[in-house]
């Protein structure tokens, strides 16, 4: 059976998520600058080592050259180098805790010193002899020898005749146990845990703080959102807590998404009660005839006649709310990637222009066209559609005037066609509500007519899905003018 992974990742929290990778972000940062410091430093003080055992050797020398040492290999005895040593204050200084070793030419040691305070170190009692290098005329030989687990530095320098300057009577060798860099690369390494513990831990906190600022948007988003699914879709995210960041954009989003989808629900509301007191009317008017025949009318041919003729009534008219309301909800879902045509508007209005003259005789309709051949994206029967709904209102709402004015032009990139008629128009308190689904200016009237307030809606939604709008201009008792705005669209010439 496989044990499971404690530590995941994927099911941890996001605030989790963000203090470990911003941890550990700060903590590697440091991590990186910190062992680029120690290896500088480390790098730094060896190249010091070195340049202090060859002075030192250097150092030991001239010293022999500057007493008459080096004329012979004769003079390089065990006397006369312990006087020299003893005489210099420059190889007494310089010597400190390094090991200084003078040989012959062969590679006899001749004598062994270091600083008296280190004289009982084991390294100052070794033998070092086997890392001598016999023959060796280069000055300032460096090798870095591991010994007894302790890395030393050992600078070789030979000891050449004063009388020819080439022939080699013996060497000086000395040896750096590195007892202060290692004694400070300890340190610093030390300082460096240290450092590192406490540099985890303020990135820690750090990461915790950050994640905490960042995902402080997002927790009151799923509060929000807790509240709405709870109370209802009044909730918003407070504007004074947006940041102009990505987080603040996408609270702008879920607030807008969420006035949108709170408009949704009531106009969706508002839809189902406006629906249902409409179907109420026709049905009760049944209702009242049908008790009404089964009261008194079954033996009373009159009572019969009217009451079926005011049932068929009302259920045509139940039947065209009906067909007007499906009509809305396929206006709504208008796609404008599926049987797109370019259509002549031209051809369109005068054909609804026409149209209208056979059915209203006692009607003037006039078309004004500033603009001919003008092209707009949209089907034929959804244009005619819209022009049939414009011109009905002004026809139903013309009151004694019996003249509708029809006009075609162009404006900029849009196409404008407007519809005026000269009736009882419509107050400033409602014109922005007449294309609401189910409203009426005045309802008795509206009955008489035969309208249930969605012809206009209808309108609004199928222009709305070409990218265009339409909008409505009226006085009181002096007329209304419903203008429909298309995109224009240039139809190239057949070739």
């Amino acid at each position: 059976m496989t044990k499971p992974n404690t530590f995941s990742l994927k099911s941890r929290s996001l605030k989790f998520k963000w203090t470990f990778g911003a941890s550990a972000a700060i903590f590697l940062t440091f991590f990186l600058f910190s062992f680029a410091i120690y290896q500088g430093i480390g790098s730094m003080l060896l190249n010091e080592k070195d340049k202090t055992v060859t002075s030192t050797a250097l150092s030991a020398s001239n010293a022999l050259s500057n007493a008459g040492l080096t004329a012979s290999s004769d003079s390089l005895t065990k006397e006369n180098v312990d006087a020299v040593v003893k005489s210099s204050l420059t190889i007494r200084e310089r010597m400190e805790d390094q090991v200084l070793v003078f040989y012959d030419k062969k590679g006899k040691r001749i004598e062994q010193y270091t600083g008296t305070p280190y004289n009982d170190k084991a390294y100052a009692k070794y033998d070092y002899s086997t890392y001598l290098s016999t023959g060796q005329t280069q000055v300032g030989t460096l090798s870095k020898p591991t010994i007894n687990g302790q890395q030393m530095v050992i600078s070789q320098v030979p000891i050449f005749n004063s009388q020819d300057n080439a022939s080699v009577i013996g060497y000086i060798q000395v040896i750096n146990p590195m007892t202060s860099y290692n004694s400070m690369m300890s340190k610093l390494l030390a300082t460096m845990f240290l450092l590192g513990g406490v540099a985890l831990f303020i990135s820690g906190m750090l990461g915790y703080l950050l994640a905490q600022n960042f995902l402080n948007p997002l927790t009151r988003m799923a509060k929000t959102m807790n509240d709405i699914r709870n109370n209802g879709f009044q909730k918003r995210i407070e504007a004074t807590t947006i940041t102009k960041d990505e987080i603040g954009e996408l609270t702008l989003v879920f607030n807008d998404m969420m006035a949108q989808i709170e408009r949704s629900f009531e106009q969706q509301k508002q839809f189902v009660e406006d629906a249902s007191h409409e179907l109420r009317t026709p049905v009760q008017i049944m209702e009242g005839h049908l008790k009404l025949l089964n009261r008194w009318g079954k033996d009373d041919p009159e009572v019969l006649d009217e009451s079926l003729n005011a049932s068929l009534t009302e259920l045509e008219r139940m039947k065209k709310l009906v067909q007007e309301m499906l009509d809305l909800s396929r206006a709504e879902q208008i796609s404008q990637t599926k049987e797109l045509q370019i259509v002549c508007v031209n051809d369109v209005v005068e054909q609804v222009r026409r149209n209208f003259e056979v059915m209203h005789e006692d009607f003037l309709f006039t078309l004004k066209e500033d603009s001919e051949d003008l092209h707009a994206m949209i089907q034929h029967n959804h244009l005619e559609q819209i022009l049939i709904i414009v011109a009905d209102n002004a026809v139903k709402y013309s009151g004694d005037s019996k003249q509708i004015d029809m006009h075609i032009y162009q404006e900029n990139e849009q196409i404008k066609v407007s519809v005026k008629d000269y009736g009882v128009g419509i107050s400033v308190e409602e014109i922005d509500k007449i294309f609401n689904r189910f409203y009426r200016v005045d309802k008795a009237r509206s009955r008489e007519v035969g309208g249930n307030g969605l012809g206009l809606a209808i309108a609004k939604e199928l222009v709305s899905g070409y990218q265009g709008s339409i909008q409505a201009k009226s006085e009181d008792n002096i007329g209304t003018t419903i203008t429909i705005t298309l995109p224009l669209i240039e139809k190239q010439a057949d070739k």
